[in-house]
């Protein structure tokens, strides 16, 4: 082993590391977490969006803040925002001598890590500016462009754009993830209660760590079975209606190889197409379709992981609808048992990196259980 491969495998361990405590505060974000990691190591932007109180700004602020050199900026947009906020005020010297140059320091042409909350609240006056910004790094000062040293921009939103202007803003993040309130119990009622508190990481990345990823993705191999299947993903999607630009799915490449280098991996697999769920999609309600698309290539049981949870929690919402019945709720736990018992049949024999999804979806429905027992007994 090379100095320099021990170098990446230390920094490596050291993300996930990061990973690992932020899911412990910031509970069912795993997939968030992961993705904002591989968005540092791929150099792209990451949009979270949802309702109000999900915990969108302090997911991303925790891995902002996680970054222990370089500039962090971090603010809140509304339709009054001004060039000045974001940008900075003219230089009065400047405007002495004709020249239109703004003060940068400490916003965000100067920024390696940026937090824009709320952010297609974005106005006209600073839209094009921003664009310029996020998409190509550069930003116009007194006539000229120039260098931003940006390395990945978190926006958060709790609606979806409107308009051609911000719909080309919400273009330029690539990794989109719609967060959900939380669904288990436990994590819930952990959350509420306390149990679970807001702790920052004690593991910090520096940007050379992130310079020494982006350096390692490059490395990362595509196999040939890879790329023809990312075009057959791209063709399938096509005829049912959903359509990315040829720029977007070049850059989701180098995102899957970001992943795969976080996994582990020294060339992308079939695995990392599932990533493509959260690229893809413009609605929301794409998402799910692309995830049924990918799931056959990448990892069926993700699927099926899926489609176990969602026919317990259906169940499950039955019962919550009349707690007080017995009946009922002997028949849900008789119904949850039985798509347990198909749950772990999939399971046998299969490796652990498969089944991920399937022991998640087991947890809960077992979770489901306990409760309609508890109230049972209660009764």
């Amino acid at each position: 082993m090379t100095k320099n491969t021990e170098k990446v495998q230390a920094v490596i361990e050291k993300v996930n590391k990061l990973g690992s405590e932020l899911g412990k505060t910031l509970v069912e974000r795993e997939t968030e977490i992961e993705g904002a990691l591989a968005a540092l190591a791929a150099e792209v932007h990451v949009l979270f969006l949802g309702p109000p109180g999900t915990a969108k700004s302090m997911l991303a602020n925790k891995i902002c803040m996680a970054i222990d050199d370089g500039q962090f900026f971090s603010w809140l947009l509304t339709k009054f925002s001004t060039p000045e906020e974001l940008f900075g005020p003219y230089s009065l010297k400047g405007l002495e001598n004709d020249e239109y140059k703004r003060v940068t320091k400490g916003k965000l042409p100067e920024a390696t890590i940026a937090f824009l909350d709320e952010i297609f609240k974005a106005n006209s006056a600073i839209l094009n500016s921003l664009l310029t910004l996020i998409n190509e790094r550069k930003f116009h000062n007194n006539g000229g462009p120039s260098d931003v040293p940006l390395l990945s921009c978190f926006g958060a939103s709790n609606e979806l754009p409107k308009g051609e202007e911000l719909g080309a803003l919400y273009d330029r993040f690539l990794l989109r993830y719609w967060i959900t309130e939380i669904q288990d119990d436990t994590s819930f009622l952990d959350v509420i209660s306390g149990k679970t508190g807001d702790v920052d990481p004690t593991v910090r990345l520096t940007t050379d760590d992130i310079a020494t990823l982006q350096a390692a993705v490059q490395a990362i191999e595509l196999p040939e079975d890879v790329l023809v299947s990312i075009r057959d993903v791209q063709l399938t999607l096509r005829g049912k209606g959903i359509v990315a630009s040829d720029r977007r799915w070049k850059t989701a490449v180098t995102v899957m190889k970001a992943f795969a280098l976080l996994r582990g991996k020294a060339a992308v697999t079939m695995d990392e197409l599932d990533v493509l769920a959260d690229i893809m999609w413009a609605a929301p309600e794409d998402r799910k379709t692309i995830f049924e698309t990918v799931s056959p290539l990448s990892n069926p049981f993700n699927l099926k992981a899926l489609e176990y949870l969602d026919a317990g929690r259906e169940v499950y919402d039955n019962w919550v609808m009349d707690k007080d019945n017995d009946s009922l709720a002997m028949q849900a736990v008789s119904q949850i048992k039985e798509i347990l018992k198909k749950l772990e049949m999939d399971l046998i024999d299969r490796p652990a990196d498969k089944t991920k999804k399937l022991r998640e979806s087991k947890e809960k429905l077992s979770g489901y259980n306990k409760e309609i027992y508890k109230k049972i007994m209660e009764n």
